[in-house]
């Protein structure tokens, strides 16, 4: 538990860092900061139900920060000849995975064979929710830059459908990695070490 109240504090101080430079610029990432600390912290209070392993805790909050990278204009690059939100929805979908196969495997609710399936099903829905989220701040407070506007790397007509794939494609390498990781240590049942 220790380790994760540490990854915790130092992901909240890092984003109360950037929020510190996204107020005095005026950046529209200000309004990021809630919904960070929400995503960040309740994720942490679901730590003991899901399982929360250390080092998926901290491969989320370097999401949020990746994300938060945006007010820099890191959505406006293409590294490695990719577009950056390509990138971070990958990176996502890889970190959810993590996350939620363990939690399914924690509870054995599915069929081992059928956890990829359930874990990819539950990936779309989150990102369903993101893409939904994210258009309806755009019709709120219209474009611009943050998880509330419609800015740089969402622009394209097919930005949703993009968006989700890339989840999709992150989720399936979470899976592969996780299950290669599991295969080399020879743990095929149930991950249930609570390692808090």
């Amino acid at each position: 538990m220790y380790s994760l109240v540490r990854i915790a504090l130092t992901t909240t101080l890092v984003l109360v860092g950037l929020e510190a430079y996204a107020l005095w610029t005026d950046s529209r990432y200000k309004w990021d900061f809630i919904f960070l600390m929400l995503l960040l912290w309740g994720v942490y209070l679901l730590r003991d139900k899901i399982d929360l392993h250390p080092v998926h805790y901290a491969l989320f909050g370097v999401f949020l920060l990746l994300h938060d990278f945006g007010m820099f204009g890191f959505y406006e690059t293409y590294p490695l000849g990719m577009e950056y939100d390509y990138w971070v929805h990958g990176y996502f979908g890889f970190v959810a995975a993590l996350i939620v196969s363990r939690a399914y495997r924690y509870h054995k609710v599915y069929p081992p064979a059928f956890i990829p399936v359930a874990t990819l099903v539950v990936l779309l829905g989150f990102s369903a929710f993101h893409e939904i989220f994210e258009y309806l701040g755009a019709l709120t407070v219209g474009e611009g830059e943050g998880v509330l506007f419609i800015g740089a790397g969402d622009l394209d007509e097919w930005d949703t459908q993009k968006d989700m794939v890339n989840n999709v494609v992150g989720g399936v390498l979470g899976l592969a990695c996780d299950y290669g990781y599991r295969s080399i240590r020879g743990d095929k049942r149930s991950d249930s070490t609570n390692a808090a």
